[in-house]
């Protein structure tokens, strides 16, 4: 194969994947912090978790954990629910759901195993 046969199928990889490398970066930069992954680690094998039952999992302080959930509910990687005096918390962000995937983070009772579709774009907020 040719320099020139290399460069062009570097260059080709890059441009298939060009428009999602913001995205991606915006995923890693969230799941960069300590206290992020672990809240989206817990969230992604226990959906519906509440502040105080993610606190004790994580053991984190409640305000911790709520500050997080915030950055990570302005970006559109969280949403919360109300059930009656809880307020429920679950994971929406696919590329964020996918990573949790590569990173062997486990399944469980309330969210059993699946096949994950592929990372797609994700609506800014």
């Amino acid at each position: 194969m040719s320099e020139l046969e290399r460069e062009q199928i570097a260059f080709d990889a890059l441009s298939n994947v060009q428009a999602t490398i913001p995205d991606w970066i915006e995923v890693f930069s969230l799941c960069a912090d300590e206290t992020r992954i672990k809240l989206l680690i817990a969230m992604h094998a226990a959906p519906g978790s509440s502040v105080t039952q993610l606190a004790e999992a994580t053991g984190l302080a409640p305000n911790t954990v709520t500050q997080s959930l915030a950055t990570l509910r302005r970006a559109n990687v969280v949403e919360v629910k109300r059930d009656g005096k809880f307020r429920r918390w679950e994971l929406v962000h696919p590329g964020i759901h996918q990573l949790l995937h590569q990173l062997q983070a486990p399944h469980s009772a309330l969210h059993p195993e699946h096949e994950l579709e592929q990372f797609r774009d994700v609506e800014e907020p």
